[in-house]
């Protein structure tokens, strides 16, 4: 063939940014865009590797085809950018046959020149291929995943018809999202607003996890570990609480069960132990009886109600509505499990109601009680005194024949006393006298009692009447004592500090006065001038080496400087005399068990078998006992 004829090869077009490009995007062609744009297309997601491009003197390809944009397609290989789905798409204008994907094996391709039919332009280019292989595009998968594309669809129609050859076969793959058109009004990839919402919607449903599983440890996992918490922690107060009771640190044990019932619990027992002490400690009676009222109902246990009502019928005589206590203690007492302390109670209401043989009566039950039996014969003692038969009065104290009565030891011999003056038995008066002045005077306020026993009826307000007509007729120094005594203990104390210093002017070495003085002096807390005091006290009377009152306050007053050992030295000599007081005994008993030997283990128990009630040997046996346990 000649020279001439031969048709001239056309050259590889020369590729470059400033290269124009045409590009199809489903049924749309739109164009020309310079290099540039279309990566940064691409990069925006607004064009994906599977839309086709063309440049002067080429043909279409698919973008992932043309080697001037393999570094935007290697982003998007190594997971930069998302990676779109692939497709097989057409020319879709049916003048052209549908273009196969070609492969990427090619190093070049000639320049060409091509005149556009859309915008009638002349373009040159140049292609510089690299190796992409289909598979470092879009991965496989086991699922088909099809891709609804208009122009494709319709290319592959024509070709079904035309007859046309080499369709590239469809394989198996996986997309994140199915690849739409974009949007002719504003020219977007709905595919960025899918992924856009997609993200929306993973961002909220991490939102709700979080709040959910915020709300499942806030609403149930903090607060069972809370309950748990305060479980252990009221079982805890409770158990110091309960301790603080039994040893008559009443006021302590009520703050305790304040603790408690700041929060909601089931411990009903509780609420009524704060109940009696709010009525019986701080003396907010109508604040506990609205609170007794409440818990009646709900109280389960006959014995917890039982001793509801009797808080109530306290509160009643607490607040001088002496004939509401009364009837309500009458209805009480009628029941079978009403127990000893509501009997002594409805006494106390009957005499405080003028009803004295009636309170008389009552009280008599109680005489051989281990308990209630000395308060309740001091009271009856008490209202005879006021009815004008001391006689009576000196029978039902006869305390030879009950014992030492140590808890009221005190105040049932002072009464003894002026009962029997009254009735003109000197002799057993001044025996009796000699007993009370040499007795603890603290001794009866270191025993426990029950706050639901109304003790007001047995006070020395109401001693002192028939105390004072004795030291008036008696007009000793002893009698005057026991009546300057008397009047400290009611709380009257500028009148006992006025009758000492009238009755001390012409005998100030008398120890029993100057014993009384120290006494008062304490309960002012002038210890030193009371230690003065104690000094002229002279110990020269009786077979047990003098006065006993004097030794009883040196002890006391060296505890009170905390001198212990002062105070065991004197204690250890008080306790070996006839019937010593108690604190004696406990001081001794307390040394002993400093060693913590099975002889001094036996004497505490002695001990507590012995004065049961009393809370120095209460106090005594739980210190030692708990330590050796620990031990």
């Amino acid at each position: 063939m000649a020279a001439g004829d031969q048709q001239k090869i056309p050259e590889k077009p020369i590729l470059g940014k400033d290269t124009l490009w045409l590009v199809k995007s489903g049924d749309r062609i739109f164009g020309p865009l310079v290099t540039g744009e279309i990566v940064r297309r691409l990069r925006s997601k607004e064009l994906v590797v599977i839309d086709e491009v063309i440049s002067p003197q080429s043909r279409w390809r698919h973008i992932r085809d043309e080697s001037i944009f393999a570094s935007v397609v290697d982003e998007i290989r190594t997971g930069l950018m998302t990676v779109r789905d692939d497709t097989e798409v057409g020319d879709g204008t049916g003048g052209t046959p549908t273009i196969k994907s070609r492969s990427l094996g090619d190093d070049s391709t000639p320049v060409q020149q091509f005149r556009s039919d859309v915008t009638n332009a002349t373009f040159e280019s140049s292609i510089n291929v690299s190796r992409i292989s289909d598979a470092d595009i879009v991965s496989e998968s086991d699922e088909v995943e099809k891709i609804h594309h208009a122009s494709a669809r319709e290319i592959e129609s024509r070709k079904g018809a035309s007859g046309v050859s080499g369709r590239p076969q469809r394989g198996k793959f996986h997309s994140t999202l199915s690849y739409e058109p974009p949007d002719d009004e504003n020219g977007r990839d709905p595919s960025l607003l899918v992924s856009k919402t997609s993200r929306v919607l993973w961002t909220l449903v991490g939102a709700a996890v979080l709040v959910i599983s915020v709300s499942i440890y806030f609403f149930k996992i903090a607060p069972a570990n809370r309950a748990d918490t305060r479980s252990e922690e009221v079982q805890r107060l409770r158990g110091e609480a309960d301790r603080a009771w039994s040893r008559g640190e009443f006021l302590r044990s009520l703050k305790l069960y304040e603790q408690i019932n700041r929060d909601s619990h089931p411990d009903l027992e509780t609420d009524l132990r704060q109940a009696i002490l709010q009525l019986r400690i701080e003396r907010e009676t109508l604040a506990a009886k609205r609170r007794l009222q409440e818990l009646i109902p709900k109280l389960n246990s006959p014995q917890a109600i039982m001793r509801a009502r009797i808080a109530l019928a306290v509160a009643d005589l607490q607040s001088d509505e002496t004939l509401e206590a009364q009837n309500a203690l009458i209805k009480i007492v009628q029941e079978p499990d009403s127990g000893p302390i509501a009997l002594f109670n409805l006494g106390c209401a009957q005499a405080a109601s003028g009803l004295l043989a009636e309170a008389i009566a009552t009280l008599k039950k109680l005489d051989s009680n281990p308990t209630l039996g000395s308060p309740a014969r001091l009271l009856q003692a008490i209202l005879y005194n006021k009815n004008g038969a001391p006689k009576l009065a000196s029978t039902v104290i006869d305390l030879e024949g009950q014992g030492m009565q140590p808890a009221w030891r005190q105040e049932l011999y002072a009464v003894g006393a002026a009962s029997d003056w009254l009735d003109g038995n000197k002799k057993r008066s001044s025996h009796r006298l000699r007993i009370a002045l040499d007795s603890d005077p603290l001794q009866t306020e270191e025993f426990f009692y029950d706050p639901l026993i109304y003790l007001e009826a047995v006070r020395w307000k109401h001693i002192l009447p028939s105390i004072k007509e004795f030291a008036n007729r008696s007009k000793s120094n002893a009698a005057k004592s026991l009546y300057a005594l008397a009047l400290i203990k009611a709380d009257r104390r500028p009148e006992a500090q006025q009758l000492l210093s009238e009755s001390l002017s012409p005998r100030v070495g008398d120890a029993d006065l100057q014993s009384i003085n120290a006494y008062s002096l304490m309960t002012q807390g002038r210890d030193d001038e009371a230690r003065g005091a104690l000094k002229f006290a002279q110990t020269v009377r009786g077979a047990n080496g003098g006065s006993g009152i004097a030794s009883i306050l040196e002890a006391r007053l060296c505890e009170r400087g905390a001198d212990q050992s002062c105070a065991d030295t004197i204690w250890s000599e008080l306790a070996k005399r006839s019937n010593p007081p108690i604190a004696a005994l406990v001081s001794v008993a307390r040394v002993n068990n400093k060693v913590a030997t099975e002889k001094g283990l036996d004497a505490v128990e002695r001990l507590s078998l012995l004065y049961p009630h009393s809370i120095l040997v209460i106090k005594l046996h739980d210190d030692v006992f708990s330590s050796s346990s620990k031990k």
